[in-house]
């Protein structure tokens, strides 16, 4: 058989979260973005999200803002018990003062998108996100069409989440 279609749609859409978000763990190039949340807890809202967007109910923006938000809570809030009163973007403005990067604009997806913002995510780091979908897609046995879909729907979430998309709110 060439597909998971076989199995229910949502348990199809658990595995490929559960593992493209294991290798992303794995992964040095991105693991520090994540919170050290057990995975279960990190995958829920996306998969809610996931679940919702694929549904063929209509999903309002609010409703969809909102799971976006449970999401990006989960994975990438951090709960340290001493935050540090210094971070590593505190002085960011200094390299365009002497010439050394242009600061671009970011757009929040919503409220908890800053956790992630912070943390200086780009295209490299995308890149590597789809590289381990691509991947798990593929272990899945996951049907192209059904693959070609789902890459497409990630590919088109990138200028979002790197805070380039549309402005839902301005970050602070």
């Amino acid at each position: 058989m060439d597909t998971l279609l076989a199995i229910n749609p949502n348990t199809l859409i658990d595995q490929i979260i559960d593992t493209c978000y294991e290798k992303m763990i794995d992964d040095h190039r991105v693991n520090r973005f994540f919170n050290n949340r057990p995975l279960t807890e990190q995958t829920a809202p996306l998969k809610n999200y996931v679940r919702a967007l694929s549904s063929k109910s209509k999903l309002t923006e609010d409703e969809a803002l909102e799971l976006l938000n449970d999401y990006f809570s989960a994975s990438f809030a951090r709960n340290n018990s001493k935050p540090s009163l210094v971070t590593g973007t505190d002085f960011g403005f200094l390299l365009d003062i002497v010439g050394g990067q242009e600061i671009r604009p970011i757009t929040l997806l919503c409220e908890s998108h800053s956790f992630l913002m912070k943390l200086l995510p780009d295209d490299d780091h995308y890149d590597v996100f789809i590289e381990h979908l691509t991947d798990t897609l593929s272990q899945l046995n996951v049907a192209t069409d059904l693959g070609r879909e789902l890459l497409t729907m990630a590919e088109a979430g990138r200028e979002g989440f790197l805070g380039r998309g549309r402005t839902y709110m301005k970050a602070a």
